[in-house]
């Protein structure tokens, strides 16, 4: 997987980083710039893959690389596939978040069976980062959701909020439109005010009819602050003039002063 090259600019912002690419801005431009052209630099993405570089900051040192790192994960699956699958795996057990998160998306990118069972793994021992968890959700439903959505859909649970906000995370991004029913059933059990606007957004990036019908109830007929939540959710659809149309006349049915301000924060231009 390593390629043969010298004299690589890579090579050059690596003799004296601390000098000559601080925060490893020309390192990630590089990795960029081969990632667009689609170009099969291994040797490169190899090296950025592991690359640490301390430099001083508030007294102590850390780490400035992880963004680089993180870009690289992406390229290099793009690139390598299947085999990229060893770096990606090491990748998971990154101390910085960013880089996880990177690998969690670059193992569902890659799509096999193996990146698969990695990631459930993973899913299984949890993470201490609720963002890098979802990620790993979002990575097995991208792998085969037919095979991991029942996994997924254990997850949201009231009596776990943390999970249960990053589930809810990756189902709603997954767009699939069976990840409506465990959205929707954990909603009607939560209690927590922040949880239940969570799960309303995560119901509302679904863009899915029914998705859409659940939320215009809420704003119809449930108490205040849910309804409030449910128009805050449905704000992301502010520039579709239907729906915009559709939600006004909710509202002035209810004629509830506090959900009239709601619908003019959330769908003001």
């Amino acid at each position: 997987m390593l390629s043969n090259r010298s004299g690589h600019p890579f090579d050059r912002f690596l003799a004296n980083p601390l000098k000559d690419d601080k925060l490893c801005r020309e390192k990630i431009a590089i990795v960029e710039a081969l990632d667009r052209m689609a170009h099969p630099d291994t040797g490169v993405y190899l090296q950025a893959a592991t690359h640490v570089q301390l430099e001083p900051a508030w007294g102590e040192t850390e780490d400035s690389a992880p963004p680089l790192r993180a870009a690289d994960l992406v390229a290099l699956a793009r690139a390598e596939g299947v085999r990229s699958l060893p770096v990606l795996v090491d990748a998971m057990a990154d101390p910085a978040r960013d880089v996880r998160i990177a690998a969690a998306g670059a193992l569902g990118g890659v799509g096999n069976e193996a990146a698969g069972l990695v990631l459930r793994l993973k899913v299984r021992l949890g993470d201490r980062d609720p963002e890098v968890f979802s990620e790993y959700l979002g990575g097995l439903l991208a792998v085969d959701a037919g095979e991991n959505l029942p996994l997924v859909a254990n997850y949201p649970d009231p009596a776990n909020p943390v999970a249960c906000e990053a589930a809810a995370r990756a189902l709603g991004k997954s767009r699939l439109p069976e990840a409506f029913d465990p959205l929707a059933d954990c909603w009607r059990r939560a209690h927590s005010v922040e949880l239940k606007r969570h799960l309303l957004l995560a119901v509302a990036i679904l863009r899915r009819p029914t998705a859409l019908d659940f939320l215009a109830g809420i704003v119809a007929s449930e108490p205040d602050p849910d309804a409030t939540a449910a128009l805050s959710a449905l704000g992301v659809y502010k520039d579709d003039p239907r729906l915009r149309e559709g939600i006004a006349g909710i509202v002035e049915d209810r004629d509830r002063p506090v959900i009239r301000a709601a619908f003019g924060r959330e769908f003001r231009y």
